[in-house]
């Protein structure tokens, strides 16, 4: 029996001036993977939606049960840039291949927009 789990990586994410124009990093919550689960089960598609963005989307997976900061690796990324209209509103999707057990979203040198979802689906 086919099982589909659908887990926000990132929520609605906007870009917040402090006044100094200073790129900041975002970091979604862990969530369980597909390798959690399912134990062999090594497809997740990651889906993301952008609307005039500008950084960098990195997903992350780990092999722990119970991951520490050391235990993450990028897994994938891509880049956002609203200043060159490249990439600005963005829907699309990726499949990860990886007995990932845990994954988490990242979203690095956010300067401007809104990211509106990352999800992982498995």
């Amino acid at each position: 029996m086919p099982q589909s789990t659908i887990l926000i990586l990132l929520p609605e994410t906007r870009y917040h001036n402090d006044g100094t124009n200073t790129p900041y990093d975002v970091t979604g919550n862990s969530v369980q993977a597909a390798a959690y689960h399912l134990g062999n089960q090594d497809l997740q598609t990651v889906s993301y939606s952008f609307s005039e963005v500008t950084g960098n989307l990195v997903i992350e997976a780990s092999l722990a049960t119970d991951p520490g900061a050391g235990d993450w690796f990028k897994v994938y990324e891509i880049s956002a840039n609203n200043q060159a209209n490249t990439n600005a509103n963005l829907n699309s999707y990726t499949n990860l291949t990886g007995n990932y057990v845990y994954m988490r979203a990242k979203i690095k040198d956010f300067e401007h927009g809104v990211v509106n979802f990352v999800k992982v689906s498995y």
